[in-house]
């Protein structure tokens, strides 16, 4: 039973390395400038790439540090794919039931991002009441929130409560 359970993982693997990636639905930099500051905007609204998740990648990071299933699933896909992140570009990735996407934002004064981790109690105050940050989110309930700090405009991955 063991290897038959190995042997659905190693199909899995397979269909996410080497799965279509559906460019056609992508999310982009102009979707992404569109969204009206303050104002919480569904992935759906964005993209008709049909995501099960949807995972933020910062600058320099080159795979999820979390161990769960869907970090694993991910970071399969990133290092098949021999992603490198660097200091001008985030990225979001795009995990649906037959394949992934990698879609790299070019960072600018006008559209940066914010991890999880980095929305601080005064960035929280300007987050739509119920916003909860997230490094990864679930397609269905996956939105984005764009916020001006600092002379910069952010855009940050969560879900509403």
């Amino acid at each position: 039973m063991n290897f038959m359970r190995f042997i659905g993982f190693l199909v899995s693997v397979a269909s996410i390395v080497y799965g279509p990636s559906a460019n056609a639905g992508s999310l982009d930099h102009d979707a992404l400038k569109s969204i009206p500051i303050g104002k919480a905007t569904e992935f759906s609204n964005l993209s008709s790439f049909d995501a099960q998740a949807v995972c933020l990648l910062q600058p320099y990071q080159d795979r999820l540090s979390s161990t769960d299933a869907l970090a694993v699933r991910v970071n399969t896909y990133l290092a098949a794919n021999k992603y490198v992140s660097d200091e001008g570009h985030f990225a979001f990735v795009l995990v649906g039931k037959d394949g992934a996407e990698i879609v790299q934002i070019k960072r600018s004064q006008n559209l940066d991002v914010l991890a999880k981790h980095e929305v601080s109690s005064s960035v929280d105050e300007l987050l739509p009441k119920g916003f909860a940050p997230r490094d990864c989110a679930s397609g269905q309930s996956a939105v984005f929130v764009k916020i001006g700090l600092r002379a910069r405009t952010y855009v940050v991955l969560g879900e509403i409560r």
